[in-house]
């Protein structure tokens, strides 16, 4: 079959410094292509940005699923899953783009990592089980959590707490009979045992969760409501007792189906939850705004379609500004907040790998790293994002 072009216009210029623009063709059939021109946007070689002068660092030949977070001493940790594989990955701190990659366990589908207060990696992943592995100091200890043969598919989170305590969050799909479940669990490790529990009993909830822990210790949870179309907040106070409050719902701004996917929760220096998420749509942004939420769009986006393709990475600079990573059916994107507006960058075109599979982290020096997927060979890699007045300043980075 011939497809005749019936146009051809820019639709998004690139960001300043950048060397890609974007292209969509509209064809005379109904059908949508979107291209790029001028190669790539990142490269090996370094790359001037608004604010950032980026360069990527090589990881691993393969990967997907990355979650990444830097320590108190600028050391990066990384997860991902390659293949029948979940592996660590750990870049230390300083300049050097050295990174030291291992094997986990021999199953693994989606990973999320968080520290604990000495730097300690601690991950949760999926692969029909939900399992937990840290590492102790010596080795990794790894435990599985579901051990009825329960279906558990999406996705996890993890978060640990200054005491050392860790929480896990997941979707369980289907019970062990194999009948749909469909509902967000929790579990904490108390004297050595997990205590697990439903967290809300609303239909498919949970299949995008994303958890932190509070100024004591608590945890607080973003997750979806996927069958009623609501992105909701838990927060577990003192007494143990959990408050969930609605964020954004179906209708609201827009009446796309979906609300809430690939949700992201950190909280600001006030402890105040922000959370960047996508409906199908569209990129947004919560806080918080006396008894209700305020709702910012960031930007649109056509999802490729599966439920991987929805996904946000949120992380706040050493001047509490959001900055977002995120899959635009294919193109990776890092948006930010300057003070004044956002300003959003593409970082990788699309390609033959589908899904990018981004987490990005700050540390505190303002040094953004955002890890994905290779859209060309699908192997793992980290942008860098150097602040621009160190990059260009060699005196300023000495200074340091």
């Amino acid at each position: 079959m011939r497809l005749r072009c019936a146009a051809l216009r820019i639709v998004q210029a690139p960001p300043a410094g950048a060397v890609c623009c974007l292209l969509r063709i509209v064809l005379g059939v109904g059908y949508v292509l979107t291209a790029t021109l001028l190669a790539v946007c990142l490269t090996a070689a370094t790359l001037s940005a608004n604010t950032w002068k980026w360069r990527v660092e090589n990881v691993d030949t393969a990967g997907k699923f990355t979650s990444i977070a830097v320590d108190h001493d600028g050391n990066v940790h990384l997860s991902y899953s390659e293949g029948a594989n979940t592996k660590y990955g750990f870049r230390p701190a300083g300049d050097s783009s050295k990174w030291f990659t291992m094997v986990i366990d021999g199953n693994g589908s989606f990973t999320n990592l968080a520290l604990d207060a000495q730097g300690h990696p601690h991950i949760c992943y999926t692969q029909r089980v939900i399992k937990y592995a840290h590492w102790d100091g010596a080795k990794w200890q790894i435990q599985s959590l579901a051990t009825d043969n329960a279906l558990i598919g999406f996705s996890c989170s993890i978060a640990v707490n200054a005491a050392g305590s860790p929480f896990i969050a997941w979707y369980r799909e289907r019970n062990g009979d194999d009948t749909l479940y469909g509902h967000l669990k929790f579990a904490e490790l108390q004297d050595g045992a997990w205590i697990v529990r439903t967290l809300d009993f609303d239909s498919q909830t949970g299949k995008w969760e994303s958890m932190t822990t509070d100024a004591q210790g608590n945890p607080v949870i973003a997750f979806d409501a996927y069958v009623k179309g609501i992105l909701k907040f838990a927060q577990r106070d003192r007494n143990n007792n959990w408050k969930i409050s609605t964020v954004d719902f179906r209708g609201r701004t827009n009446q796309v189906y979906d609300v809430g996917m690939g949700n992201s929760l950190v909280l600001d220096k006030h402890g105040s939850p922000v959370i960047s998420y996508e409906d199908g749509e569209d990129v947004k942004l919560a806080r918080p705004d006396g008894d209700t939420w305020k709702v910012e769009t960031i930007d649109s986006l056509h999802p490729l379609g599966s439920w991987v393709g929805y996904r946000t990475s949120l992380a706040l600079d050493q001047q509490g500004f959001p900055h977002i990573a995120y899959d635009a059916g294919g193109l990776l994107k890092h948006a930010y907040w300057d003070g004044q507006k956002w300003v959003i960058q593409i970082l990788t075109h699309p390609g033959i790998q589908e899904y990018r599979y981004c987490s990005i982290a700050i540390d505190q020096n303002n040094r953004i790293f955002v890890s994905y997927t290779d859209p060309d060979d699908g192997s793992v890699k980290v942008a860098v994002g150097e602040p621009a007045a160190d990059a260009g300043d060699p005196a300023a980075k000495a200074a340091k």
